[in-house]
């Protein structure tokens, strides 16, 4: 069950997970809407790259500094072991998800080399028949299978959303609802700009794309929509599988996404090691000392 401790302006705690989880959806809005109707991608990447580097600090630290002792408690009466192999679970799942089903990095960092390879000028010329150039239609079937990668990524990438932000719903506190809330926020921007770049380059009409990220952005109430029901009407064993499966999804992104993924360009490599190092470290004091404040 949400816990009854005190809130700022003595809102309810569902009610401030309500409020984060506006904000992360408008966010993510924000996001790819902006870059969108510019007509112009041009992040600071350097910006974007600590940005992320400190999101996979905090993901570890919280997953392992917070969730993870969290959900053994709910396991003492258990097999000691199984909140171990949940969050093996967890990490698994998304792993499965984004690696075997999908190849959602793949698909991601594909597409650019694709895009280049296809992308040089070509003349169209229609033949006497009416039928299409052989450069033409390998154009079109390049581009009906750039958008079936962009579909794919963003199925990966909901499941992805949905399961960060079902740790926002399961939150018994509200500092515990705030630090979720930052690192997702951190996090957030680089999978919306990803996305965007991947259904961009499929040359997909801008209306459709609009509806396809509409979808993503919806993935994040209904995930804390989830773990709100989950924490407030199921038996606590079940929050604390639901904990150990998300410590899991936490462990996936901070170890086997952010970190490979900044560190594959060696440049800025020891600012990012510093950013990495800021997320463990911060989350860390900030999670012991929301702790001694719930003591």
């Amino acid at each position: 069950a949400a816990s009854s401790a005190a809130t700022p302006y003595n809102l309810p705690l569902n009610m401030w997970k309500v409020i984060f989880q506006a904000f992360l959806t408008a966010l993510n809005v924000v996001c790819w809407l902006v870059p969108l109707r510019s007509k112009k991608i041009s992040e600071n990447k350097l910006a974007l790259s600590l940005a992320n580097a400190f999101s996979g600090g905090v993901f570890l630290s919280l997953a392992f500094g917070h969730l993870l002792p969290e959900c053994t408690h709910g396991f003492h009466e258990h097999n000691e072991v199984l909140p171990y192999m949940l969050v093996l679970a967890g990490y698994l799942l998304i792993f499965f998800v984004e690696k075997v089903a999908f190849d959602a990095h793949g698909l991601m960092h594909g597409e650019e080399h694709a895009h280049h390879h296809h992308g040089e000028c070509r003349t169209v010329a229609p033949k006497a028949n009416g039928a299409k150039t052989s450069a033409a239609s390998e154009e079109e079937d390049d581009g009906g299978h750039s958008g079936r990668s962009a579909v794919i990524l963003l199925g990966a990438l909901a499941v992805h959303s949905i399961l960060e932000m079902t740790a926002l719903g399961l939150a018994n506190t509200f500092g515990d609802a705030a630090l979720l809330s930052l690192s997702i926020a951190l996090h957030q921007p680089a999978e919306s700009i990803a996305l965007l770049v991947a259904f961009l380059k499929s040359g997909m009409p801008k209306g459709d794309i609009v509806k396809f990220l509409s979808v993503f952005s919806l993935m994040g109430p209904i995930g804390v929509g989830i773990g709100m029901a989950v924490n407030e009407f199921a038996a606590p064993i079940v929050d604390a599988i639901m904990l150990a499966v998300v410590a899991g999804t936490f462990i996936y992104v901070g170890a086997t996404e952010v970190i490979p993924e900044e560190w594959e360009d060696q440049e800025h490599k020891w600012k990012k090691f510093f950013a990495l190092m800021s997320g463990i470290v911060s989350i860390f004091f900030i999670t012991q000392y929301t702790m001694t404040l719930e003591a």
